[in-house]
C-alpha cells in the first residue's frame, strides 16, 4: 500500500473516533476549536512520521495517545497564557493592542462589536482573526504563539471564516475594518 492510500485510510478509519474520544476528554469550558486543532495535529504528526506508523502494530492507539498529548499540551498552554496575561501590565478588558497597528478608529469600531464578534468566534478565535486580519500578523508568526503548526493556523483560519459567513452582520463589520471601507461605492 502506499502511503497516499494509508495515510487516507487511517485518517477515514480514526477521525471520527478521535473526535469522539476527544470530547469526553474535553473539560467544561473548552471549545471544539482546541479539540478540532488537536486532531488536525495528530494527522499532521502522522503524516510526518508515516514511514514508521506503516510499521507500527497498533495506529489507532498511537493516534489516542498523541490526541490526549495534544490536548494536554493546550491545556498548558492556555494556563501559562493566562497566567502571563494575569501578570502583565495590559489593562483587563482593554482591546488595545500591545503594538498598535491598529487604527484608534478602527479600534474603537471594534471595541463596539467586539462582544457580538466574540460571541460567534470564541475568545480565542477572535484574538486569532483580529492579529491575522487587522494586525498584520503573518502565519508563521500566530503559529508560534498559538503553539499550532502553520497548517493549523491555516485550518483555524478557514474555520473561523466558514462560521463567519454564516454571519454576515459580522463579516462586514470585519471587512470594514480590514479595507477601511463603510459603504459601498458605484
Amino acid at each position: 500500500m502506499d502511503e497516499q492510500r494509508w495515510f487516507e485510510s487511517i485518517y477515514e478509519q480514526n477521525a471520527d473516533f478521535l473526535f469522539r474520544i476527544g470530547r469526553r476528554l474535553l473539560s467544561p469550558g473548552e471549545g471544539e476549536d482546541m479539540l478540532l486543532d488537536a486532531i488536525q495535529e495528530v494527522f499532521v504528526t502522522a503524516w510526518s512520521k508515516r514511514e514508521t506508523l506503516m510499521q507500527h502494530p497498533n495506529v489507532g492507539g498511537w493516534l489516542v495517545e498523541a490526541l490526549k498529548y495534544r490536548l494536554r499540551s493546550a491545556r498548558e498552554k492556555i494556563t501559562r497564557r493566562g497566567l502571563r496575561h494575569a501578570y502583565s501590565l495590559d489593562e483587563e478588558g482593554s482591546f488595545a493592542p500591545a503594538d498598535p497597528k491598529v487604527s484608534l478608529e478602527r479600534g474603537m469600531i471594534l471595541e463596539d462589536h467586539v462582544d457580538a464578534i466574540r460571541e460567534v468566534l470564541g475568545e480565542e478565535n477572535t484574538n486569532l482573526f483580529i492579529a491575522y486580519v487587522l494586525e498584520g500578523y503573518n502565519v508563521r508568526d500566530l503559529a508560534q504563539q498559538t503553539g499550532l503548526s502553520v497548517d493549523g493556523v491555516w485550518m483555524r483560519i478557514a474555520r473561523i471564516k466558514k462560521k463567519l459567513a454564516q454571519h454576515p452582520e459580522i463579516f462586514y463589520i470585519f471587512l470594514i475594518l480590514a479595507t477601511g471601507i463603510d459603504r459601498l461605492t458605484t
